[in-house]
């Protein structure tokens, strides 16, 4: 290697639609016991394998739901970079 110079890094991907990243959010207590408790009941009528793959099918859904609403079904382009961090939106 010369001098001053650094070696190319390399040039990050897109995810793979298989590969999985964490997530957390903050949600109220109430909602999640809510949440849980129709996850409990129909999961196996649902065919949802785990909690993880029971909130991936709703944000799945509320995603799609706001393509159709505001961008004419399409999807929006992916987004990888991290989210500003903002003020608490006013609740109701």
């Amino acid at each position: 290697m010369l001098p001053g110079h650094r070696p190319e890094t390399p040039k990050k991907s897109e995810p793979k639609e298989a590969d999985t990243a964490n997530l957390t959010v903050s949600i109220t207590a109430a909602l999640r016991n809510r949440a849980r408790a129709p996850y409990r009941a129909t999961s196996y009528a649902e065919g949802d394998s785990t909690w993880s793959h029971f909130v991936a099918k709703a944000i799945e859904a509320e995603t799609a739901r706001r393509e159709a609403e505001h961008y004419e079904g399409v999807m929006y382009p992916s987004w990888g970079e991290n989210l500003p961090g903002c003020r608490r939106l006013k609740e109701g």
